[in-house]
């Protein structure tokens, strides 16, 4: 019911309970009869359709830096750019995602995860239909911007869409088994483009992919976001600690992935199909990672899986960076791998719990990604002054830093937050 002399789709503020992490309780704003304080329990067609929305949008935020190989390959062989120009493409992209999604969090709360996916998936097809028939390097640059900030808008939109559900982590982690088949569908069809939409055929798929998967994220409609807490996301007790631990494994393992090759072929002295066979199958071994955070959820204690997941992301960048042989190299991969995929979703679900409303999520995903890229430019420093090998080492202090500085700071607030009253969610559920 609207207030008494308060006009529809105006602000009002209230004093009640809300996740209470530091005591006492937290001055919400709320927008009258469109947000209301609490709503019934979402049906099981809405809860699919959210799960399909997460899973495609998972797809769609994740393929454009997936791809990026292919983007740069056809940049430098269909459109005859430099291999400088087509990094700084790739650098355009991935930062103005990264950079977007950070200032995007300040909105996040305020704006529909369904308006968020569908300007995304409008943004990406745009662009990449502008990169498909465009040949002109001053075009080419902007355009990689725009297409950044169309995979950060939709990714935003699949991590609000969740934020917000009684079990974040399940879905995210079946969003993620989603994602990595479309993903790996895309990465079929790439190869082929060329044969059926010209040079820059790659873009073209891209494109058609962001038409496809658009009628998919409408099932964002039914995701009800919640109150909107007054805290900023930077303030939000528990992030500082989350940030710090996600962004030390980001960059740690980034550093040890961006030349996993190159460690195996010249540090194990492995031959090149077989280097590739490693790589190609550790996509495949990851889906396990994520299947057992699906299946396990929140019957996982949430300390024991990030501290158990850090750990054996460090284990596994040391073991691949210090492998004698095969075997070695192998199982360390594999091991970066599910527990990489497996770290992903509790670390989303982590960030629901401590704000449901998709800030928090919002903001550590962009500083994923620029650990990523900063994860790539300290282990290419390395690699360069000590060896392939060391970037295993600085893969594996990364991860150090996130596991015993940040998640010590994450474990306070959670248990400062367990011992209060359960905060209740926009679908009716209490969250534990």
């Amino acid at each position: 019911m609207r207030q008494a002399g308060v006009p529809q789709g105006t602000h009002r503020r209230e004093i009640i309970p809300a996740v209470c992490d530091f005591g006492g309780t937290l001055e919400l704003t709320t927008r009258d009869e469109q947000r209301p304080l609490s709503v019934g329990a979402p049906s099981f067609m809405d809860r699919l359709g959210i799960l399909l929305a997460v899973c495609v949008g998972s797809g769609l935020a994740h393929v454009g830096t997936s791809t990026m190989p292919f983007q740069i390959g056809t940049l430098i062989d269909g459109s005859h750019r430099s291999r400088s120009q087509a990094g700084v493409f790739g650098f355009l992209e991935v930062g103005a995602l990264a950079l977007g999604m950070m200032l995007i969090s300040l909105r996040v709360a305020r704006v529909s995860p369904l308006r968020f996916a569908a300007c995304g998936c409008v943004l990406i097809g745009l662009a990449n239909a502008g990169l498909w028939g465009s040949d002109a390097v001053y075009l080419q640059m902007p355009l990689a911007v725009i297409a950044g900030l169309g995979y950060g808008l939709v990714y935003t939109a699949m991590i609000a869409g969740a934020s917000a559900s009684a079990q974040p982590d399940r879905i995210y982690a079946i969003g993620n088994f989603g994602a990595l088949l479309i993903i790996a569908g895309t990465m079929k069809a790439l190869p082929a483009a060329g044969k059926h939409f010209g040079p820059l055929g790659d873009f073209a798929v891209l494109a058609i992919l962001a038409v496809i998967g658009l009628p998919f994220l409408l099932g964002f409609r039914a995701s009800r976001p919640p109150t909107q807490l007054r805290l900023s996301a930077w303030r939000t007790p528990g992030a500082a600690g989350l940030l710090i631990a996600w962004v030390g494994f980001s960059t740690g393992g980034s550093a040890l992935y961006s030349f996993s090759e190159q460690i195996g072929k010249k540090s194990v002295g492995l031959p090149a199909a077989q280097v590739a066979t490693v790589l190609a199958t550790g996509v495949l071994v990851s889906l396990l990672g994520t299947a057992v955070a699906a299946i396990l959820g929140r019957r996982l204690n949430r300390r024991l899986a990030l501290t158990l997941g850090i750990a054996c992301c460090g284990v596994s960048c040391l073991t691949v960076g210090l492998a004698p042989s095969l075997p070695l190299y192998a199982a360390g991969m594999y091991g970066y791998w599910m527990s990489t995929m497996f770290l992903y979703s509790y670390l989303l679900g982590t960030a629901a719990t401590l704000d449901p409303s998709g800030r928090v999520g919002t903001l550590a995903g962009g500083l994923e990604r620029l650990g990523n890229a900063l994860g790539a430019l300290l282990g290419g420093v390395v690699a360069e002054h000590m060896s392939y090998a060391a970037t295993g080492v600085l893969g594996f202090i990364g991860c150090m830093v996130g596991l015993l500085f940040g998640l010590p700071m994450l474990f306070r607030a959670l248990k400062a937050r367990d011992t209060l009253a359960p905060c209740v969610t926009a679908d009716g559920h209490y969250r534990s």
